[in-house]
């Protein structure tokens, strides 16, 4: 008789451990950055001009008590080495180049700003023509000693003067749009780089991309501030800016990445600082080191990433093929790979919120950074959840209860209509630190269906007593600054779930209508019209989704009585739904994660009974699910 390999050409493989697929490897592993410590300058200092990579860098000038400095420190990735000195004392100088090939120009010679130059070869500092605009604490950008530009500063009023410097010689080139002073820069090139943030006489969080010849105004940071000395890496489409002033001399630890279009925060120094120097290629490389807290400090910290890389698998890794076939030598077991339709999914606790809330709370974000706000009692609290415990935040504008939220993560959330003692149509946008109401969506109403995010969504019926049944017809969409009606639903409801990655691939899922309290039907949303797809397979309202239009999850809710209270979860793969495990609670108006994948959501609160207020809870509950399943194979 033929053996397995006679008969599908290769060994059975023996393994020890069940492979896992790299997307669930990555969840487990996630790659991000973080700063570490690393060796302390020689001389705590503030104001350092900084260049180089964060393993090649340069530390030179700055500024301690009652002077400025003109000592010049090399770092190699390990340690600062001190090297030769610059030709004068001063600090707030603006720098460009490398460790072996750097310039610094300007500085500050109190009461004014200087125009003096230096070049530094890697062994030595030389004396190079002046600046046009005498000036102080710009920024700079460049490859090298010879190509670079210095932009803004302080002269001593507010400066937008821009020059470049081409080895001999500096030359006025195209203004910046806001004159600041204490300005970060980022950029080795000299057409791409960026400057951010700065001081006006006030804060201020303007962005602007260089191109090499215009600068034009990109999206702001999202922490404002100035004085990050030279706090930034990376270049004018992938940088990361990090510490600074954010306000009458306070320091900051938050860092921010630039991905060319847009600004995230991740995760901040381990110190806050303000006037250090930094250094850097990229987002993902960068150097920060010396500054000043409540006094001068001398201690370096590293950015760099771990974890598996999103592209390129771990060498030891084992991926999950469908169809595989091996035995685990540790359970003793034959095993092999199917996709198995839905995701095998299950429900675990998560950390109690702060504060019990039901009755349509709003919510958003994922498992390790979400958002929970609104809800019965009615209350404008809002909580930050970071993975396993709640922290209050700022409160929203309005206390509302039947509010319903949306959001990519806990820095981008946003709160739609409810009940604040009247109905409201208000739209509340969520930056990470504080609401902001912006247009209102109208007539005013309760329970609205929402799904999308803060910059692409789509808000459709709602609760509305001068409809029939109160079930309105309405359909919205949000383009990120304001609301435009398109066209409305098949089946007008209202306390449905909606999940979606934006207002061109929306579902709205169950909901009440007009035929009953609970409703299982279900409406994909294309930016431009609404087209039916299969019904979920358990009627209901007053439910929650997360995930996107081709994998959502639907969770919780009421009905198809009134009474009724469920549990039941549901994965819709874009053509049918499949029931996997309940959650662990049964409720009704319960707040979810929208910015959440389908096999990694998070819920919170809700009501464990049909109808009462102290029915209300402040449990979270997170779904996790393997988009794979290893199954037996019975060898008898």
């Amino acid at each position: 008789m033929a053996g397995y390999k006679e008969i599908k050409g290769f060994q059975v493989q023996t393994r020890t451990s069940d492979p896992t697929p790299y997307a669930q490897a990555l969840a487990d592993n996630p790659y991000g950055g973080s700063w570490s410590s690393g060796a302390n300058l020689n001389l705590a200092r503030s104001y350092i001009a900084g260049a180089g990579t964060a393993t090649a860098a340069i530390a030179s000038s700055g500024f301690t008590p009652g002077s400025g400095r003109n000592e010049t420190e090399i770092w190699n990735g390990s340690t600062w080495t001190e090297t030769a000195d610059l030709s004068d004392s001063k600090y707030g100088r603006m720098p460009f180049g490398t460790s072996t090939s750097q310039v610094v120009a300007g500085g500050a010679t109190p009461p004014t700003g200087s125009s003096e130059s230096e070049s530094w070869d890697g062994s030595s500092w030389t004396e190079i023509a002046e600046l046009n605009t005498a000036r102080r604490d710009g920024a700079g950008f460049g490859s090298s000693n010879t190509a670079g530009y210095v932009v803004s500063g302080k002269a001593p009023g507010y400066s937008d003067a821009n020059e470049n410097w081409n080895g001999s010689s500096w030359t006025e080139s195209a203004e910046n749009n806001t004159a600041r002073a204490e300005v970060v820069g980022a950029g080795k090139s000299t057409s791409s780089a960026i400057i951010i943030g700065g001081y006006t006489g006030s804060y201020v969080n303007n962005v602007e991309l260089w191109n090499g010849s215009s600068w034009s105004e990109v999206n702001e940071i999202n922490t404002t501030r100035s004085a990050a000395g030279k706090g930034a890496s990376g270049t004018g489409t992938d940088a990361l800016v990090f510490g600074g002033d954010s306000g009458g001399g306070t320091a900051s630890a938050v860092t921010e990445s630039w991905d060319g279009s847009s600004w995230t925060e991740v995760n901040d120094l381990a110190t806050a600082i303000r006037l250090q120097g930094g250094a850097g290629a990229s987002s993902s490389s960068a150097l920060s080191f010396g500054g000043y807290t409540s006094s001068m400090q001398s201690g370096t910290e590293i950015w760099a990433f771990t974890g598996l890389p999103p592209s390129t698998p771990a060498a030891d890794y084992a991926d999950a093929i469908v169809g595989d076939f091996y035995y685990n030598s540790t359970t003793g077991q034959f095993r092999t790979i199917s996709d198995g339709g839905a995701p095998v999914g299950t429900w675990a606790s998560g950390g109690n919120m702060n504060t019990t809330r039901g009755n349509g709370s709003g919510g958003g974000g994922t498992q390790t950074n979400a958002l929970a706000f609104g809800g019965d009692p009615r209350t404008a609290n809002t909580e930050n959840y970071n993975g396993s415990s709640w922290t209050e935040v700022s409160d929203l504008n309005s206390a509302r209860n039947y509010v319903t939220g949306i959001g990519e993560s806990g820095e981008a959330c946003m709160a739609n209509s409810g009940n604040t003692g009247s109905y409201t149509g208000a739209t509340e946008i969520w930056d990470g630190s504080s609401w902001t109401e912006v247009a209102d969506t109208s007539p005013a109403r309760i329970y609205v269906n929402l799904a999308g995010s803060t910059t692409s969504a789509i808000q459709t019926g709602g609760s509305d007593p001068s409809y029939p049944n109160g079930n309105a017809p309405y359909a919205q969409e949000w383009d990120g600054s304001s609301w435009t009606e398109v066209t409305e639903m098949n089946t007008p409801r209202y306390a449905a779930a909606g999940f979606g990655a934006n207002a061109e691939a929306a579902n709205i899922a169950g909901g009440s209508s007009a035929g009953g309290p609970g409703n299982a039907s279900n409406e994909l949303w294309n930016g431009s019209s609404w087209t039916e797809l299969g019904d979920m397979n358990n009627a209901r309202y007053n439910l929650k989704g997360f995930g996107v239009s081709t994998q959502g999850v639907v969770a919780g809710g009421a009905g198809p009585d009134a009474g009724d209270i469920t549990g039941k979860t549901e994965f819709w793969n874009g053509s049918s739904w499949t029931e996997t495990n309940d959650m662990a609670s049964a409720r009704r108006g319960l707040a979810s994660g929208t910015g959440s994948p389908s096999n990694a959501g998070i819920v919170m609160g809700g009501n464990l009974a049909p109808s009462s207020t102290a029915s209300s809870t402040n449990v979270t509950e997170e779904f996790s699910a393997d988009e794979f399943q290893n199954k037996t194979v019975t060898t008898s």
